[in-house]
């Protein structure tokens, strides 16, 4: 593999995704850094803040321009827009689009952005990166002249599991987001307090829900880790998602996820995976679920790892 830069606009949020980076690339014999150039888009407040997040967004598009290495944009913070302007005559470069179509509105996705970096020129246009076959079809109908490859989230190569709780626990862990199935949890959750197992919720922006613990605040990296590995069962339960960090970083600290049987989920786990529900499915398919988890069916998540790992080092290899 090759010695890859990246710049990452989004270093507090991502510091997680360049560790599992690194490791992937590593594994591989190279290497992936952070360019030194690269300035954070994020956490400035006010008009003020919005015009140095701009300064820095254009600052990272000039610095890729003259780097005479590879370079990955981690997170375009201009959108589509970057699927254009992050392009260079002095060496291969790459975007990758966690959601080609976002589940809450973000800056240069509109539909003249978009139209836009559908017209750039042979010479101005990156490979864009996607997660999974759905992604990669959004991001075709609305790139159709880019290279698109499929790249499988990194995951970190050691697992580090931690004593779960005492008796069967459920976390849903993570920011609050309109594509949430907030419905379904409550009606899931008085079920499953009734079989005496504890369900938490614990991310910012989050409203009280019935047959749950709320937590409503932020999360530091290290709690995050310890409350995934303390858990017998992360629940994922999107209407609409890409990929999720999160299951993956649960898989790192031996934590099985249930979810809906999605592209990224099934890419994860396998067909087998007992934690996968059919699209549609109501609160006792949930409930099935998560008990066949706890009983601890399916494959094991050291496998499960290792597979996933060897597979995403090799999807990797298109970064070249």
């Amino acid at each position: 593999m090759i010695d890859l830069l990246f710049s990452d606009p989004i270093p507090v949020v991502q510091h997680h995704y360049q560790r599992q980076l690194h490791d992937v690339f590593a594994s591989g014999g190279g290497s992936a850094s952070q360019a030194p150039w690269s300035r954070p888009v994020e956490g400035f407040p006010g008009a003020l803040g919005k015009a140095r997040m701009l300064a820095n967004a254009v600052h990272n598009l000039r610095s890729q321009r003259a780097e005479r290495r590879p370079v990955l944009q981690a997170w375009p913070s201009l959108g589509l827009l970057e699927t254009r302007l992050w392009s260079s005559p002095n060496g291969p470069r790459y975007v990758m689009l966690h959601d080609p179509a976002p589940l809450r509105r973000q800056y240069g996705h509109s539909e003249p952005a978009r139209r836009w970096a559908a017209a750039a020129p042979a010479e101005h246009r990156p490979t864009v990166l996607v997660s999974n076959d759905h992604a990669h079809a959004i991001a075709r109908q609305a790139l159709p002249h880019h290279r698109i490859e499929n790249v499988l989230h990194p995951m970190l190569g050691t697992q580090r599991p931690v004593v779960k709780t005492a008796r069967p626990s459920i976390l849903v862990a993570g920011q609050y987001k309109p594509a949430r199935n907030v419905e379904l949890l409550a009606a899931l959750g008085p079920r499953l307090r009734a079989r005496g197992w504890d369900t938490r919720i614990v991310g910012r922006g989050w409203p009280d829900i019935a047959g749950w613990t709320v937590e409503n605040r932020f999360v530091a990296e290290h709690e995050l880790e310890d409350l995934l590995g303390r858990s017998w069962v992360h629940l994922l339960t999107y209407r609409q998602y890409f990929q999720s960090g999160v299951s993956l970083r649960a898989v790192e600290m031996a934590t099985p996820t249930v979810g809906e049987d999605t592209d990224f989920l099934r890419g994860l786990f396998g067909a087998g995976h007992p934690g996968l529900v059919a699209s549609g499915g109501d609160p006792s398919d949930y409930e099935r679920a998560i008990e066949a988890v706890i009983d601890g069916a399916g494959p094991s998540l050291e496998s499960v790892q290792r597979d996933y790992f060897g597979r995403c080092r090799e999807s990797w290899r298109v970064v070249r």
